[in-house]
């Protein structure tokens, strides 16, 4: 990075927006060009991530439920446009402020200051901005592999299933208990309460079937929802022309049983087993849940990928912080209720933004393909332009 840095203090010096070949036009004409495109570029991105829920709900739909999926997709993607076009603006204001580009008002800066634009939304939009934002960030330092902890890590799939496991049981715990929000790929057993029949003649987390139906149910509803996510990732997959006879086959042969696996292993290990530990100890809820939680996290192992994997863990930590917070909300501990009241998602958030779109344009080797995705989902594409240009800057300069 340092050296990198020397170059745009040498090579950037007298470069424009133009004549870097950022856009032929000028900064003002290529601002006001870029407003419907960056408000198309998010409306379908934010499409399928928004939308998709629909389908696995489409039987119990309403026309509430239906708004309120429509007010979200709206929001998020009017959110993305505002972010991605402030950076894009910025980026030609601030080398119009300084005079020349700089090693951070480049990219760094700009993303900063776009990234607070997010504290505006509400807190659904909010989550789901900081967690995508928040799995980049430890992916990047995953492969930066800059310390022993993230080279065992990044080295280990076996280290990242226990680690996912205990992810597992942790988000699934905080759901059962706490009726935490968030996304994650099942909603725990209802909670039992300690007074409940607990004699093994039924079992009581699901009296109205028996534990073969139940069991059933969920890995036939989770199959077909898992092998649609993995239809619709074949259709959106990239196909080389060249190799193949035609791009109907080449994504036929990019189908690969993946989100089809990971949930029907996931929700058949949870309910066979949280169903025979109350069974068997129908004393011990709690424990049998987190053991059931815990276990079906070994399904990892069928979909070992590293998004997956910061997802889990981006999720444990707010599950984490938001117990805590539940714990002492009437607590006198002034010191600690001042630490509860801090935002630190809001002032993450723009630190975490601005590092992802610092690598994915100077150091696109050390980010995740989610990471380009969001940030050329959310930009129109631009970084795809920025890290051309700034390959070929290298090559000129021989760094």
């Amino acid at each position: 990075m340092a050296a990198l840095s020397k170059v745009f203090d040498e090579y950037m010096r007298t470069e424009t927006c133009q004549s870097f070949r950022m856009h032929p036009e000028s900064c003002p004409a290529h601002c006001l060009k870029d407003i419907p495109l960056y408000l198309l570029s998010n409306f379908k991105y934010f499409a399928p991530i928004c939308l998709l829920p629909l389908l696995v709900k489409l039987r119990h739909i309403n026309k509430k439920k239906l708004r309120q999926t429509l007010e979200y997709y709206a929001e998020c993607s009017l959110i993305g446009a505002a972010v991605g076009y402030t950076i894009n603006v910025l980026i030609c204001f601030l080398r119009y402020i300084f005079g020349r580009f700089t090693y951070y008002s480049y990219l760094y800066v700009p993303s900063l200051i776009g990234g607070c634009l997010h504290n505006i939304t509400s807190d659904r939009v909010k989550n789901i901005f900081e967690t995508s934002v928040f799995q980049c960030n430890i992916d990047t330092y995953l492969l930066l592999r800059s310390n022993t902890i993230t080279r065992l890590i990044a080295n280990s799939k076996h280290l990242q299933t226990y680690i996912f496991m205990f992810c597992s049981a942790l988000i699934l715990q905080g759901k059962y208990l706490y009726n935490l929000k968030g996304f994650w790929f099942l909603q725990p057993n209802n909670k039992l309460a300690d007074f409940e029949n607990t004699e093994n003649a039924k079992c009581q987390l699901h009296p109205e079937s028996s534990c073969q139906q139940h069991l059933w149910y969920g890995m036939r509803k989770y199959f077909l929802l898992g092998l649609t996510l993995d239809l619709i990732k074949t259709m959106m997959s990239k196909v080389d022309v060249t190799k193949t006879q035609s791009k109907m086959w080449g994504k036929v042969r990019n189908f690969r049983v993946r989100s089809m696996a990971l949930l029907t292993s996931y929700i058949g290990v949870y309910r066979f087993t949280h169903c025979y530990l109350n069974r068997k100890f129908p004393h011990q809820k709690n424990l049998n849940h987190i053991l059931s939680g815990f276990l079906s996290g070994i399904c990892y192992s069928c979909y070992p990928q590293s998004n997956l994997f910061s997802y889990a863990l981006v999720q444990a930590i707010f599950t984490i912080w938001n117990i805590i917070r539940i714990n002492n909300f009437n607590s006198k501990h002034q010191v600690l209720k001042y630490l509860l009241r801090i935002p630190f998602g809001k002032i993450l958030f723009p630190i975490g933004l601005a590092n992802i779109v610092h690598y994915v344009c100077l150091k696109p080797e050390y980010c995740s393909p989610l990471a380009i995705a969001i940030t050329n989902g959310v930009t129109n594409q631009y970084p795809n332009v920025i890290r051309k240009e700034v390959a070929l800057m290298k090559q000129k300069t021989e760094f």
